[in-house]
């Protein structure tokens, strides 16, 4: 709390003395590690070691609890699996609200402007690289690579997507 010259003088010594403690002890540290790994026992808590990693790592490995349609908790390994099957069948065979056709509804018929090069090109420029791929598996870099070769084919498979 006193920030004089002096005391700030003191202080740098002695953090400097206990940052120098504590590598002689973390050394230490690694020093009795690196022993106990060469011996029998050392190695087999290595080896321990890194089979727990790998399970904790893994979530299949644990019974996960989770609630059934009426909300009453299963506990066995066999319901939990059984209603998360329930669960993504239902999901995946859900009919989408997009694909839906509602009958009676009038389109609009109206002409829509062909997409042009330089909004291509601009799209292109606030794309950001090192992103995931589409479907197309070719990645972002490729398309801004290519240059105005790039910025041509798409305009034209846009429209022609549009048409």
């Amino acid at each position: 709390m006193d920030r004089t010259e002096e005391n700030r003088q003191d202080y740098k010594e002695l953090q400097h003395r206990v940052k120098r403690e504590v590598s002689k002890a973390k050394q230490k540290a690694y020093d009795e590690l690196y022993t106990r790994l060469d011996t029998r026992e050392g190695e087999k808590d290595l080896y321990r070691l890194a089979r727990q990693r790998d399970r904790d790592g893994k979530d299949v490995q644990q019974v996960r609890v989770i609630k059934d349609r009426d909300g009453r908790v299963l506990t066995s390994e066999e319901s939990v699996q059984r209603r998360w099957k329930e669960y993504f069948e239902e999901l995946m065979n859900e009919e989408n609200e997009r694909e839906k056709r509602v009958e009676g509804v009038n389109s609009v018929e109206q002409e829509v402007d062909k997409i042009r090069k330089d909004e291509v090109r601009k799209a292109l420029k606030r794309m950001k690289s090192g992103k995931a791929v589409g479907p197309d598996n070719i990645p972002v870099e490729v398309w801004k690579c290519l240059g105005e070769a790039a910025v041509e084919f798409l305009t034209s498979l846009f429209n022609k997507v549009l048409e």
